[in-house]
């Protein structure tokens, strides 16, 4: 009998794989659906995507602190991080949301474009923290160690432990918003949500009879 050699199949779909989701035994699932989009997303060049994303999270920033200052009692009163929060979240409600429009217009292997049918069942905040999560690795954190970064890099906070890149982006424009208004940006909680960043959306996302 043919010996299967599947972890050297695992290390090569993993290899060079910028989608791939960071690893920690005892911690993360071995198999997520983060693994399956990774996989399906293998030929999908990163780059025009994350070139993209500053303008694109500069539109629902905008939209975010519009719908904020609206429900500022007075107007100077105080910002809550629950309050941006929650505006902030509501974004990626929707199946169009535009960063899942953005990565969907790039997936154009045959793979990818698997993918792109199954984006509308994927939920919105726990996918965009998915490609945030690349983003990250890519661009923040290779900055860092002294790597080159762009004009304008996403302003995802560093300093808050244990918290999702969506969380902590989230927070960064909070802060900017703050910043702005002249006030102080409240320190979040901890936990900061109570968002599930591994969860898939439909159960059923992947196709096939459950039964």
């Amino acid at each position: 009998m043919t010996q299967v050699q599947t972890t050297r199949l695992w290390e090569e779909l993993e290899a060079g794989n910028t989608w791939w989701p960071s690893y920690k035994p005892g911690r993360d699932p071995v198999l997520s659906w983060r693994h399956a989009a990774a996989i399906l997303m293998r030929d999908i060049d990163p780059q025009p995507i994350f070139a993209a994303l500053p303008a694109v999270f500069g539109e629902i920033y905008d939209l975010t602190a519009d719908e904020v200052c609206d429900q500022l009692p007075v107007p100077d009163g105080q910002v809550l991080w629950p309050v941006w929060l929650e505006s902030w979240v509501s974004h990626f409600d929707h199946w169009h949301d535009p960063v899942r429009q953005l990565v969907e217009q790039h997936c154009v292997t045959p793979d990818a474009r698997v993918m792109a049918g199954m984006l509308t069942r994927l939920d919105g905040a726990a996918f965009c923290d998915f490609v945030l999560h690349a983003y990250e690795r890519a661009i923040i954190l290779r900055s860092l160690g002294g790597a080159p970064i762009g004009d304008d890099p996403l302003p995802i906070v560093q300093t808050i432990a244990n918290a999702a890149p969506f969380e902590r982006l989230s927070y960064g424009f909070f802060q900017r918003f703050c910043a702005e208004l002249n006030r102080e940006a409240e320190p979040p909680a901890t936990p900061m949500s109570g968002l599930d960043f591994d969860r898939a959306g439909n159960p059923n996302i992947f196709g096939g009879d459950l039964t």
